[in-house]
């Protein structure tokens, strides 16, 4: 089905973002500056630094030229608030490539996401497509400071520590930007031109004034202009536009001065009067615009000549400067604009609203909602702004941009929520993914008030269902979507987005419920709807869903395919949510399950920041728990502690107590296992399970193996009480094995292995033990068995030498009893790193040659040329060097060869 996009939506206006402003005419040529930044010593990243008027964008400006000179393909970003969304920030960087891309006849794929199977970093995969360009490659991110969101500074760190040498970096900041440059500078990999270094020499100051032939100035005025500006280039730019001014050449005569920034509003103040009162009635009025064009100023001033005016504005180099762009766009420079806003607040504050409400207008005409909401909101529109917020959520939410949302929430008013219903259900959807507990709060009253309502936009059941998913009350979630399930996809998007997520919470709870048929089917829809509305982060929850379900049915070949295959899926790699965090959480249980310990463990590691900040609480659970028996399993056991009171943290400020509950139960396990059951049971002492909590009817995917009954079934085995704990497996498997829960009848009949050997009943304990085999042995799990300590390893080798053991269709089991005893006589393994030194040895003289030229970033095509081979004979030494060094991708190959080289220093 298509999906229309609703009346009034237009692209994200990108092109003034993603296009470097035009240089000025009047701009000064930094030589000796230039002369640092392109020399033989070059720094890979260059960072201009120092307040607003410094000259940083025009620099950059000069930069960017000479690496196109160069031969270098350039991008620009010109950063703004919006970015904090790391979603937006990710589209715009991906809108850049394809600007790099228009510049190449190597343009890079679309679709590239790394070979089948393989999780490629965000940052690998951004650094991939620019390498697949084939040219050197320059970018310029201009201002910076605008960017404060932990995550987004964490995406630039990672892209600009991990490119390589032919990627450069040009950086344009108010304040020194936490993208790691100390490591870099210690490394001379960067260079900081502070604002000491922007300020302009006397000769710069000179040519300044002589390029204008209009100006004469004397070497005593011109002194006076260097003392008094101290050559903050703004400042001279001003002198340079004042000068026509009596007033200020006596200044000048006189040696009357102060602080630069007194300096710049005296002289802007000059500026200003010296022009004719129509262009300073334009100059006043278009100062509230962020970005003007001859068409908006013509509607919001009711004139004509906007086109003129704006031309000759940038010819006289008024601090007006033309964005590089097809559409004419123009911009004021930041310190003058805020002149002329507190000139025109002072001077002719009623015509503030007035220009900001025929902005407002115009833009929302244009399609360019989020300007329109601003200049609304200036206005004291509220009412208009809440109408254009309600509009705009309808594409904010199902993208995803809920950061966007959460930052325009605080500028609406404060009872938007209950003007516009709408309103209500798009900020609780944002607030939900985000785990906003105090800011959901007080949305659920209002959205409990409009369930009677017949609402044409949200519908309150739906988000209150995933809030209630939040809470952690799946029975009260599903209350909300039953009356929701017979509700059919439209045309609308947003409406279609909501039905793939009540699709998912019907798919979660019945999982739980262990009527996985039909759960897989809801997942389906939820998968199918999601698709169809574009919402990868609805997506990636069909998607965990169906692989725990998976899970649970005792298929855990499918379940790792599947996940992996979700995570590395194109539409995921860029994807920053709570539903890929959750995806990656899944995977690290599910890759343990199979004993695939250094794929979780690494898994682990490049995720841990998103599983940090967007985990919720079953996914948090079986993820670190699975890192903690990891972690102990290689005897890292503080590591391991240190694993569970990070997850015990997080559970607590999720307001998660069920979380808390499971981890603390896994140190009780921890204990047991270790023989040190007196300990365990005071641990168990504090536990305060919830009473809804693992039972026959409601099983949490995180309470499968290791819930609150078969924790206390541990209990009582470990502490002399087989008998009870017997009882109480009975109970359990009977549900379980009525549900198809194999994953679960596997952890049981373990457990009932050993609690007949405790009460010296071999043959039962053995019968128990061979039917986990052989549940376990299809989907190969592996660790259900470890887990449960040197007892259940003991029994192992027992049951091998048993002929019961060993019938003749139980291939499968015996080949897993084989591979459970080989694995339970070497642990712990001795390593914790993902490769060795040592596996750089064993490559031929052959493949050193082609790692050589991987790590100078030679393609298949030059490498091959080099050596006098095929291309094909190039891919096959490649995928030789992968398997000897542990990895699936070149950037990892070369990021293992970096670090060898740099530990060797």
């Amino acid at each position: 089905m298509k999906i229309a996009v609703p009346a009034g939506f237009a692209p994200l206006p990108l092109n003034h973002k993603i296009l470097p402003p035009r240089a000025h005419r009047h701009a000064v040529e930094r030589s000796a500056l230039l002369a640092r930044l392109f020399g033989e010593a070059a720094a890979r990243v260059v960072v201009f630094q120092g307040p607003a008027g410094h000259g940083k964008t025009s620099l950059m400006l000069q930069a960017r030229a000479a690496s196109a000179s160069g031969g270098a393909l350039t991008g620009w970003l010109s950063l703004d608030e919006s970015d904090n969304d790391i979603r937006r920030l990710l589209g715009h960087l991906q809108a850049l490539l394809t600007v790099l891309g228009s510049q190449s006849p190597t343009a890079p794929n679309e679709d590239y996401a790394g070979s089948a199977g393989t999780i490629t970093p965000r940052s690998d995969w951004l650094i991939g497509r620019l390498l697949e360009l084939g040219r050197p490659v320059a970018l310029f991110l201009d201002d910076l400071h605008a960017i404060t969101d932990p995550g987004a500074l964490r995406l630039l760190r990672e892209l600009i520590t991990n490119a390589p040498d032919r990627i450069r970096w040009f950086l344009a900041s108010r304040i020194v930007p936490e993208v790691g440059l100390p490591r870099l500078v210690v490394g001379d990999a960067a260079l900081v031109v502070s604002a000491e270094d922007l300020r302009f020499s006397r000769e710069e100051m000179r040519h300044v004034f002589d390029t204008d032939r209009g100006l004469s100035v004397s070497d005593t005025e011109l002194e006076a202009i260097f003392s008094g500006t101290e050559g903050w280039p703004a400042a001279v730019q001003l002198y340079r536009l004042a000068l026509g001014s009596a007033s200020v050449r006596h200044s000048l005569a006189s040696g009357r001065g102060g602080a630069p920034r007194e300096v710049a509003d005296y002289l802007a103040e000059n500026v200003l009067g010296q022009q004719a009162p129509a262009v300073q009635d334009f100059l006043l009025q278009t100062s509230v615009l962020s970005r003007m064009s001859a068409a908006l100023c013509d509607d919001v001033l009711g004139r004509s000549d906007a086109q003129e005016m704006l031309a000759s504005l940038e010819r006289d180099g008024l601090f007006v400067r033309r964005l590089e762009s097809g559409e004419g766009w123009f911009t004021y420079h930041a310190i003058f604009a805020n002149f002329l806003q507190e000139q025109l607040a002072r001077a002719q504050p009623e015509r503030l609203a007035a220009v900001h409400r025929r902005a407002a207008a115009w833009f929302e005409s244009q399609g360019h909602l989020e300007e329109a909401l601003h200049h609304h909101l200036s206005a004291g529109d509220d009412d208009r702004a809440c109408e254009v917020f309600d509009r705009w959520s309808d594409a904010l939410v199902p993208d995803g941009h809920f950061a966007t949302v959460d930052r325009w929430s605080h500028r609406l008013p404060a009872d938007a929520a209950s003007r516009r219903p709408g309103i209500a259900v798009k900020l609780a959807w944002a607030f939900t993914f985000l785990i906003r507990h105090e800011q959901l709060a007080p949305l659920l009253p209002v959205l409990r008030t409009n369930l009677a309502r017949r609402l044409v936009e949200g519908d309150p059941r739906l988000a209150l269902s995933m809030a209630a998913i939040l809470q952690d009350d799946p029975a009260r979630a599903l209350d909300y979507v039953a009356h929701t399930e017979h509700r059919e996809p439209t045309s609308n998007r947003f409406r279609n987005f909501e039905l793939a997520a009540g699709h998912n919470v019907r798919g979660f709870v019945g999982m739980m419920r262990g009527e996985f048929g039909p759960a897989l089917h809801s997942l389906a829809q939820g998968r199918s709807l999601s698709e169809q509305s574009n919402a990868t982060f609805t997506l990636a929850y069909s998607l965990v869903h169906s692989g725990l379900t998976l899970v649970a049915q005792g298929q855990l070949p499918e379940a790792v395919e599947h996940l992996r295959g979700a995570i590395s899926d194109r539409r995921m790699v860029l994807e920053e949510s709570v539903s890929k965090a959750c995806l990656a959480c899944a995977l690290v249980m599910a890759l343990y399950e199979a004993d695939q310990t250094g794929d979780a463990l690494a898994l682990f590691e490049q995720f841990h920041d998103m599983i940090v900040e967007a985990s919720l609480h079953d996914y948090l659970v079986v993820c670190y728990r699975a890192v903690a028996r990891i972690r102990d399993q290689r005897g890292e056991l503080a590591l391991a502690l240190e694993t569970l009171e990070e997850a015990e943290r997080l559970s607590y400020n999720g307001r998660w107590p069920r979380a808390v509950q499971l981890i603390q139960g896994e140190r009780v396990r921890r204990e047991l296992v270790a023989g040190r059951v007196d300990r365990a049971q005071t641990l168990a002492t504090r536990l305060h399970p919830d009473g809804r909590s693992d039972t026959d009817d409601w099983v949490r995917f995180s309470e499968e193996t290791d819930g609150p009954r078969i924790g206390r079934i541990r209990l009582d085995l470990h502490g002399g009480r087989a008998a009870q704990a017997l009882d109480e497996i009975g109970a359990c498997l009977a549900a379980a094995h009525r549900q198809g829960r194999v994953h679960r009848q596997i952890r049981l009949q373990t457990l009932a292995a050993l609690a007949h050997q405790s009460l010296g009943q071999t043959r039962p304990a053995h019968r128990c033990l061979q039917l986990a085999l052989e549940l376990a042995a299809p989907g190969r799990y592996v660790r259900m068995f470890l887990d449960e300590g040197p007892a259940l390893a003991a029994l192992l080798r027992a049951h091998a030498n048993l002929p019961a053991a060993a019938p003749e269709n139980g291939a499968e089991a015996r080949n897993l009893l084989g591979r459970l005893i080989e694995i339970s006589g070497t642990e712990p393994a001795p390593a914790d790193t993902p490769w060795r030194a040592a596996a750089l040895e064993p490559l031929t003289k052959r493949e050193h040659k082609v790692l050589a030229m991987l790590v100078d970033y030679l393609s298949n095509e030059e490498i091959a040329s080099a050596l006098c081979v095929s291309r094909d004979t190039v891919k096959f030494h490649v995928r030789n060097i992968y398997s000897k060094l542990g990895v699936k991708t070149r950037l990892e190959a070369i990021r293992i060869v970096k670090t060898a080289e740099t530990a060797s220093r």
